[in-house]
């Protein structure tokens, strides 16, 4: 998380959402950590507080130089990797 500090407290309702219990989350934090629908979010508790961090995808993890050099490694050693695969 990027250390960002409500400026003020907030509070929301615990809500039943089906056999489990939701919160929503606060426009600034949704806006500080730019969080979609579909995205993840891990949960933590340490020192009874819970912590939420948004879920990062590969995408985002991986270097894209680094995805751009394996690709051109297969496309120029593409009949190997076809021959290794037959034996």
């Amino acid at each position: 998380m990027s250390g960002m500090a409500l400026s003020k407290k907030e509070t929301r309702k615990v809500v039943q959402t089906g056999n489990s219990l939701g919160v929503g989350l606060p426009k600034s934090i949704i806006d500080s950590l730019k969080i979609k629908r579909g995205d993840e979010i891990e949960f933590d508790v340490k020192d009874n507080q819970i912590i939420l961090n948004k879920k990062r995808k590969w995408e985002e993890e991986v270097d894209t130089e680094m995805l751009e050099m394996l690709s051109e490694t297969f496309e120029e050693h593409d009949e190997v990797f076809k021959n290794l695969k037959d034996r």
